[in-house]
């Protein structure tokens, strides 16, 4: 198996001017702010088929609590 290697996503915030669905709630976002990010290769290294990338699309609160999760894998607990 090849080794894996670590998914980098570039983050891009947007306005949305006509209705986007977001990827994780499933909620419309309409007339707010949006983060897009864009992946462009899996964890095993391969590029997507149809498009140049795949699209997360999150609100801004959505976007806050993957940062703060992503942070939390990063930092050890004390005993």
């Amino acid at each position: 198996m090849p080794p894996t290697i670590e998914i980098d996503t570039q983050w891009q915030e947007h306005y949305a001017w006509w209705p986007v669905r977001s990827s994780w709630s499933k909620k419309f976002i309409w007339l707010k702010k949006y983060w897009q990010g864009e992946i462009f290769y899996d964890a095993m290294g391969r590029p997507p088929i149809k498009e140049r990338s795949w699209k997360l699309i999150y609100t801004e609160n959505e976007y806050l609590m993957m940062l703060l999760r992503q942070d939390e894998k990063h930092y050890q607990r004390p005993v």
